[in-house]
Protein backbone atom coordinates (compact mmCIF):
# COMPACT_ATOMS: atom_id res chain seq x y z
CA UNK A 1 0.00 0.00 0.00
CA UNK A 2 2.82 2.39 0.84
CA UNK A 3 4.38 1.80 -2.56
CA UNK A 4 1.07 2.55 -4.29
CA UNK A 5 0.61 5.79 -2.38
CA UNK A 6 4.16 6.81 -3.23
CA UNK A 7 3.39 6.24 -6.90
CA UNK A 8 0.25 8.36 -6.65
CA UNK A 9 2.13 11.13 -4.89
CA UNK A 10 4.82 11.08 -7.56
CA UNK A 11 2.11 11.48 -10.17
CA UNK A 12 0.62 14.48 -8.37
CA UNK A 13 -2.57 12.56 -7.61
CA UNK A 14 -2.28 11.64 -3.96
CA UNK A 15 -4.49 14.53 -2.86
CA UNK A 16 -7.29 13.44 -5.16
CA UNK A 17 -7.16 9.86 -3.93
CA UNK A 18 -7.10 10.83 -0.27
CA UNK A 19 -10.17 12.98 -0.86
CA UNK A 20 -11.97 10.07 -2.51
CA UNK A 21 -10.98 7.75 0.32
CA UNK A 22 -13.29 9.54 2.72
CA UNK A 23 -16.23 7.61 1.26
CA UNK A 24 -19.83 8.80 1.65
CA UNK A 25 -18.83 11.97 3.49
CA UNK A 26 -16.75 13.17 0.53
CA UNK A 27 -18.57 16.18 -1.00
CA UNK A 28 -16.54 16.01 -4.23
CA UNK A 29 -18.44 12.96 -5.49
CA UNK A 30 -22.08 13.88 -6.10
CA UNK A 31 -24.83 11.88 -4.44
CA UNK A 32 -28.59 12.06 -4.15
CA UNK A 33 -30.24 14.16 -6.86
CA UNK A 34 -26.87 15.61 -7.89
CA UNK A 35 -25.60 12.12 -8.75
CA UNK A 36 -27.88 12.03 -11.79
CA UNK A 37 -26.16 15.08 -13.25
CA UNK A 38 -22.99 13.02 -13.58
CA UNK A 39 -24.59 9.62 -14.26
CA UNK A 40 -28.06 10.26 -15.76
CA UNK A 41 -31.01 7.96 -15.19
CA UNK A 42 -31.20 7.49 -18.97
CA UNK A 43 -27.73 7.58 -20.48
CA UNK A 44 -26.93 8.91 -23.93
CA UNK A 45 -26.52 5.51 -25.56
CA UNK A 46 -27.14 6.74 -29.11
CA UNK A 47 -23.80 5.22 -30.04
CA UNK A 48 -25.12 1.75 -29.25
CA UNK A 49 -28.40 2.30 -31.05
CA UNK A 50 -26.98 3.83 -34.21
CA UNK A 51 -24.29 1.20 -34.64
CA UNK A 52 -21.25 3.43 -34.44
CA UNK A 53 -17.93 1.62 -34.35
CA UNK A 54 -15.76 1.28 -31.27
CA UNK A 55 -12.34 -0.04 -30.24
CA UNK A 56 -12.14 -3.79 -30.66
CA UNK A 57 -14.57 -3.94 -33.58
CA UNK A 58 -13.18 -5.74 -36.64
CA UNK A 59 -13.82 -4.26 -40.10
CA UNK A 60 -13.49 -5.20 -43.73
CA UNK A 61 -12.89 -2.43 -46.25
CA UNK A 62 -13.03 -2.92 -50.01
CA UNK A 63 -12.52 -0.44 -52.82
CA UNK A 64 -13.91 -1.26 -56.26
CA UNK A 65 -11.16 -2.04 -58.79
CA UNK A 66 -8.47 -1.45 -56.15
CA UNK A 67 -7.79 -4.94 -54.72
CA UNK A 68 -4.36 -3.93 -53.36
CA UNK A 69 -6.09 -1.45 -51.04
CA UNK A 70 -8.53 -4.00 -49.67
CA UNK A 71 -8.47 -4.72 -45.92
CA UNK A 72 -10.13 -8.03 -45.26
CA UNK A 73 -9.84 -7.94 -41.48
CA UNK A 74 -8.62 -4.94 -39.48
CA UNK A 75 -9.32 -4.26 -35.81
CA UNK A 76 -9.93 -0.81 -34.38
CA UNK A 77 -7.21 -0.16 -31.79
CA UNK A 78 -7.67 1.21 -28.26
CA UNK A 79 -7.24 4.74 -29.59
CA UNK A 80 -10.16 4.27 -32.00
CA UNK A 81 -8.03 4.21 -35.16
CA UNK A 82 -6.93 1.85 -37.93
CA UNK A 83 -4.05 1.98 -40.42
CA UNK A 84 -5.19 2.57 -44.01
CA UNK A 85 -3.09 2.22 -47.18
CA UNK A 86 -2.20 5.67 -48.57
CA UNK A 87 -3.87 7.48 -45.64
CA UNK A 88 -2.02 6.04 -42.66
CA UNK A 89 -3.73 6.32 -39.27
CA UNK A 90 -7.44 7.07 -39.58
CA UNK A 91 -9.93 7.69 -36.76
CA UNK A 92 -12.85 5.26 -36.89
CA UNK A 93 -14.45 5.13 -33.44
CA UNK A 94 -17.66 7.12 -33.15
CA UNK A 95 -18.59 6.74 -36.81
CA UNK A 96 -21.07 4.38 -38.45
CA UNK A 97 -19.77 2.22 -41.32
CA UNK A 98 -21.63 4.44 -43.80
CA UNK A 99 -20.13 7.62 -42.33
CA UNK A 100 -16.65 6.14 -42.39
CA UNK A 101 -17.09 5.01 -46.00
CA UNK A 102 -18.06 8.56 -46.99
CA UNK A 103 -15.03 9.98 -45.18
CA UNK A 104 -12.69 7.55 -46.91
CA UNK A 105 -14.29 8.32 -50.26
CA UNK A 106 -13.70 12.05 -49.78
CA UNK A 107 -10.12 11.66 -48.59
CA UNK A 108 -9.04 9.15 -51.21
CA UNK A 109 -10.89 10.96 -53.99
CA UNK A 110 -9.34 14.31 -53.11
CA UNK A 111 -5.79 13.07 -53.58
CA UNK A 112 -5.30 9.49 -54.73
CA UNK A 113 -8.23 7.93 -56.63
CA UNK A 114 -10.83 9.04 -59.14
CA UNK A 115 -14.40 8.44 -57.97
CA UNK A 116 -13.55 5.68 -55.46
CA UNK A 117 -16.36 3.34 -54.50
CA UNK A 118 -15.95 1.91 -51.02
CA UNK A 119 -17.68 -0.63 -48.85
CA UNK A 120 -17.13 -0.77 -45.09
CA UNK A 121 -18.55 -3.65 -43.04
CA UNK A 122 -18.28 -4.57 -39.38
CA UNK A 123 -17.54 -8.29 -39.39
CA UNK A 124 -17.09 -8.65 -35.64
CA UNK A 125 -18.32 -6.53 -32.75
CA UNK A 126 -16.19 -6.24 -29.63
CA UNK A 127 -17.84 -7.30 -26.41
CA UNK A 128 -19.33 -4.35 -24.56
CA UNK A 129 -18.39 -4.72 -20.92
CA UNK A 130 -18.69 -3.13 -17.49
CA UNK A 131 -16.43 -3.66 -14.48
CA UNK A 132 -17.90 -4.34 -11.04
CA UNK A 133 -15.44 -4.22 -8.13
CA UNK A 134 -15.33 -3.85 -4.37
CA UNK A 135 -17.59 -5.59 -1.87
CA UNK A 136 -19.45 -7.95 -4.22
CA UNK A 137 -19.51 -11.72 -4.21
CA UNK A 138 -18.14 -12.08 -7.75
CA UNK A 139 -16.15 -9.02 -8.91
CA UNK A 140 -15.09 -8.94 -12.53
CA UNK A 141 -15.67 -7.71 -16.05
CA UNK A 142 -19.06 -8.58 -17.54
CA UNK A 143 -20.48 -8.43 -21.05
CA UNK A 144 -23.66 -6.32 -21.10
CA UNK A 145 -26.49 -5.49 -23.44
CA UNK A 146 -27.86 -1.99 -24.06
CA UNK A 147 -30.25 -0.78 -21.38
CA UNK A 148 -28.74 -2.50 -18.36
CA UNK A 149 -29.14 -0.55 -15.10
CA UNK A 150 -27.04 -0.27 -11.97
CA UNK A 151 -29.10 -2.94 -10.19
CA UNK A 152 -28.65 -5.20 -13.19
CA UNK A 153 -24.88 -4.69 -13.15
CA UNK A 154 -24.78 -5.53 -9.44
CA UNK A 155 -26.79 -8.69 -10.13
CA UNK A 156 -24.12 -9.82 -12.61
CA UNK A 157 -21.62 -9.65 -9.75
CA UNK A 158 -24.07 -11.62 -7.58
CA UNK A 159 -24.98 -8.51 -5.57
CA UNK A 160 -23.09 -6.75 -2.76
CA UNK A 161 -21.57 -8.88 -0.02
CA UNK A 162 -22.64 -8.76 3.61
CA UNK A 163 -19.78 -6.33 4.28
CA UNK A 164 -20.88 -3.85 1.61
CA UNK A 165 -21.95 -0.31 2.46
CA UNK A 166 -25.32 0.13 0.79
CA UNK A 167 -24.96 3.91 0.77
CA UNK A 168 -21.63 3.73 -1.07
CA UNK A 169 -22.29 2.42 -4.57
CA UNK A 170 -20.04 4.36 -6.96
CA UNK A 171 -20.31 4.57 -10.74
CA UNK A 172 -17.45 5.98 -12.82
CA UNK A 173 -17.74 6.88 -16.51
CA UNK A 174 -15.38 8.21 -19.15
CA UNK A 175 -16.91 10.91 -21.38
CA UNK A 176 -14.84 12.79 -23.98
CA UNK A 177 -11.62 12.02 -22.13
CA UNK A 178 -12.97 13.13 -18.74
CA UNK A 179 -13.89 10.86 -15.83
CA UNK A 180 -17.23 11.40 -14.11
CA UNK A 181 -18.49 9.70 -10.99
CA UNK A 182 -21.46 9.55 -8.66
CA UNK A 183 -22.52 7.78 -5.46
CA UNK A 184 -25.83 5.96 -5.10
CA UNK A 185 -27.69 4.41 -2.18
CA UNK A 186 -28.61 0.79 -2.91
CA UNK A 187 -31.51 0.82 -0.44
CA UNK A 188 -33.14 3.75 -2.23
CA UNK A 189 -32.73 2.05 -5.62
CA UNK A 190 -34.21 -1.24 -4.42
CA UNK A 191 -37.17 0.45 -2.72
CA UNK A 192 -37.96 2.62 -5.73
CA UNK A 193 -37.13 5.81 -3.86
CA UNK A 194 -34.53 6.83 -6.45
CA UNK A 195 -34.21 6.08 -10.19
CA UNK A 196 -32.08 3.09 -11.16
CA UNK A 197 -29.50 4.70 -13.50
CA UNK A 198 -28.59 3.15 -16.82
CA UNK A 199 -25.09 1.70 -17.04
CA UNK A 200 -23.04 2.01 -20.24
CA UNK A 201 -20.29 -0.22 -21.61
CA UNK A 202 -16.97 0.93 -20.19
CA UNK A 203 -18.46 2.03 -16.85
CA UNK A 204 -16.86 0.94 -13.57
CA UNK A 205 -19.01 0.17 -10.54
CA UNK A 206 -17.26 0.12 -7.14
CA UNK A 207 -19.29 -1.24 -4.24
CA UNK A 208 -18.92 -0.53 -0.55
CA UNK A 209 -15.92 1.78 -0.79
CA UNK A 210 -14.84 2.83 2.69
CA UNK A 211 -11.69 3.54 4.66
CA UNK A 212 -10.91 -0.16 5.02
CA UNK A 213 -7.70 -1.37 3.44
CA UNK A 214 -9.44 -4.05 1.41
CA UNK A 215 -11.95 -1.61 -0.08
CA UNK A 216 -9.20 0.89 -0.89
CA UNK A 217 -7.22 -1.84 -2.64
CA UNK A 218 -10.27 -2.85 -4.67
CA UNK A 219 -10.87 0.76 -5.61
CA UNK A 220 -7.31 1.30 -6.83
CA UNK A 221 -7.51 -1.88 -8.89
CA UNK A 222 -10.71 -0.68 -10.55
CA UNK A 223 -9.49 2.86 -11.33
CA UNK A 224 -6.61 3.76 -13.70
CA UNK A 225 -3.87 5.34 -11.57
CA UNK A 226 -3.05 8.06 -14.07
CA UNK A 227 -6.62 9.12 -14.80
CA UNK A 228 -8.41 9.50 -11.47
CA UNK A 229 -11.34 11.85 -10.96
CA UNK A 230 -10.72 14.65 -13.43
CA UNK A 231 -14.31 15.88 -13.19
CA UNK A 232 -16.87 15.80 -10.37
Amino acid sequence: MKAVLNLLAASGLALGVSACQSGPDNPSIPSGIAAYDAIPEKADNSAQVSGVMAPGDVLSISILQEPELRLEKVAIDDGGTIQMPLLGEVMVAGLTPAEFARELTDRLGARYLRNPQLTVNVIERAARTVTVEGEVDRPGIFAVKPGITLLGALALAESPSELARDDSIFVFRQVDGKRYGARFDLRELRNGLAPDPEILPGDTVVVGFSNSKSAFRDFLRATPLLNIFTVF
